[in-house]
């Protein structure tokens, strides 16, 4: 969303070697740095004391639907730290890696690049970006393993996560001097009960998009990373080593309770029914957040539903909805409300073309939970009809 065409081809963006050998290296050794992360957490104790977690903010929904884009809109309020791309050569030791790492003379990323996933948005090392992932799945094992439900929620302990996860977000906040957090936490969908119970005064922003424009978007992404599995599989290497399993043959879905739901899914990939896969799952995912709303007025009154539709078409309005819900000031942030009222639009760089069973398969299985974000999706397929022999999403 931040420049006008994608990238040429010989403009994608690259690992650098020493960033891929250092990832692989915390990710082996990630027991020594978790107690790594302990020990600058007792050493900074006294200073710790006096750094509150307020109000996190976390940007969570399926991908492809604005997170991105919205993190580093909030990246840039002064009040607001997020974790950023060279965070993911160091996750466990924010407040010693923020000292050290200005101090390396490596250049990599200094400069912005486009974003492995072609979609407009140019990176630099200091971009934010979703990095607690790697600290959740270090915790949770199991959360991506699709034969366990991921689901946290107030029934959720684990003492150890907990206080290395308030510890993490306070050396952050120290590093930075800066007092409020926001995260792209895409996959903490499932877990804001959970998170409440950590932080009561957490505030989420729920992304959703229509599903028939999603469903093209995710399936573009999972083109791009299967091309990527085949001609530079290291890229796919760092993304899963940093808790990141969302695209492609290689994505992990979500367990939340029904795992029927996923043998469905993994059958309709098997006969080649990918558009109906990835609309099921847009289904299923959006229906269980929904449930929880309605089921849990606290949690609902924390949450904040952002469309990408008003996001890009209405980009002012939906800009004030964010900024009231987080409770970030206002004023300090109007500059920042101006530029990205002016640069948020809709993609122009590709539209989707299913034919006329892919766009029935799509309004079919995501039709009833769709209404209740305000969609309609017959009226949205009726718009993207395309001729049957333009079949699959550009």
């Amino acid at each position: 969303m931040s420049a006008p065409q994608p990238p040429a081809p010989n403009q994608r963006f690259s690992v650098p070697a020493g960033f891929y050998w250092a990832v692989r290296g915390v990710h082996a050794g990630a027991p020594l740095f978790v107690g790594l992360g302990n020990l600058e957490s007792r050493v900074l104790a006294r200073r710790l004391a006096d750094v509150r977690v307020d109000r996190p903010v976390y940007i969570c929904g399926l991908p492809r639907a604005g997170t991105t884009i919205s993190l580093q809109m909030l990246s840039e309020h002064p009040d607001v730290t997020t974790h950023k791309y060279a965070d993911f050569l160091m996750p466990y030791a924010p407040y010693a890696w923020n000292w050290l790492f200005p101090k390396i003379p490596v250049d990599a990323m200094r400069k912005p690049v486009p974003r492995i996933h072609r979609d407009r948005i140019q990176v630099t090392r200091d971009s934010a970006e979703m990095g607690e992932e790697i600290l959740w799945e270090r915790f949770f094992p199991y959360i991506h393993d699709e034969t366990q439900v991921s689901v946290l929620d107030a029934n959720t302990s684990n003492p150890a996560f907990e206080r290395f996860y308030k510890e993490h977000l306070q050396k952050l906040l120290l590093s930075r001097g800066r007092p409020r957090y926001a995260s792209k936490a895409i996959m903490c969908v499932i877990r804001m009960r959970y998170l409440r119970k950590i932080f009561p005064d957490a505030r989420f922003l729920l992304y959703v998009r229509n599903p028939i424009d999603h469903v093209a978007s995710l399936l573009k992404q999972d083109r791009i990373w299967d091309e990527l599995d085949r001609d530079d599989p290291r890229q796919i290497e760092i993304i899963e080593m940093t808790g990141h399993h969302e695209f492609g043959s290689r994505q992990i879905m979500a367990n939340v309770g029904d795992p029927a739901v996923l043998r469905e899914i993994h059958q309709l990939r098997d006969s080649g029914r990918t558009v109906r896969a990835r609309a099921r799952y847009w289904s299923y995912m959006y229906d269980f957040v929904l449930k929880q709303l309605e089921s849990d007025p606290g949690l609902a009154k924390a949450v904040c539903i952002v469309r990408y539709e008003d996001l890009c078409g209405d980009s002012a309005e939906t800009i004030d909805r964010i900024v009231r819900h987080t409770e970030l000031p206002a004023e300090p942030f109007a500059a920042t409300r101006a530029a990205y009222t002016e640069k948020l639009s809709l993609p122009d760089y590709y539209r989707p073309k299913f034919d006329a069973s892919e766009l029935a398969d799509i309004v079919e299985v995501t039709d009833g939970v769709a209404k209740r974000f305000g969609y309609d999706v017959s009226a949205i397929a009726e718009r993207a009809a395309v001729p049957a022999e333009a079949k699959s999403p550009a």
